[in-house]
């Protein structure tokens, strides 16, 4: 039993780790719309933890970091999972096999449905050069909020590295 309740309080270390970590100002809303259906235009400035002034997004990352967002959420379309999985961070493998992404996002998918025309709602940086992109998405029964993070890899490919995602039922 201590040994269930040592693993939870990992897990949530590690949960509340990354929305502490995840505290960024956010784009302003523009109008206007680009793939997909970008709702923000200029890059996001955040202070770095425990410095004064701002530092800028480089745009290019931020591009590399759009590009690879459009990807997996073209993917989770399509069901692709195995995809998403092998393309994705060494870091976010480590949270489980192939088999066992697969099946989670399977039974999402089953439950939920088909989520379609993702809206970007905000745009924000990570210390350590972290990208996270979250947009809404919907079907006739769910809307969904969905997260994903991107970090670039030692060979300069923006990789995802974190994916969380938020179903409400449609009232």
């Amino acid at each position: 039993m201590n040994y269930l309740r040592s693993i939870k309080i990992a897990f949530l270390l590690v949960i509340l780790t990354t929305f502490i970590g995840c505290k960024s100002k956010q784009d302003k809303p523009v109008t206007g719309a680009s793939a997909p259906q970008e709702k923000s235009a200029a890059p996001a400035s955040v202070a770095p933890q425990g410095k004064s002034g701002a530092t800028v997004v480089p745009p290019q990352d931020k591009a590399d970091a759009q590009t690879a967002a459009v990807r997996v959420l073209a993917l989770m379309e399509t069901g692709d999972f195995p995809a998403i999985y092998k393309e994705s961070a060494a870091g976010f493998k480590q949270i489980g096999s192939e088999s066992q992404f697969v099946a989670k996002f399977q039974q999402t998918r089953k439950s939920v449905g088909v989520l379609k025309n993702p809206q970007q709602i905000s745009f924000g940086t990570l210390p350590g050069n972290g990208y996270v992109f979250t947009y809404r998405l919907e079907n006739e029964r769910y809307k969904t909020d969905l997260r994903l993070t991107f970090t670039r890899s030692q060979s300069g490919k923006m990789e995802l590295a974190g994916l969380n995602q938020h179903d409400e039922l449609k009232k």
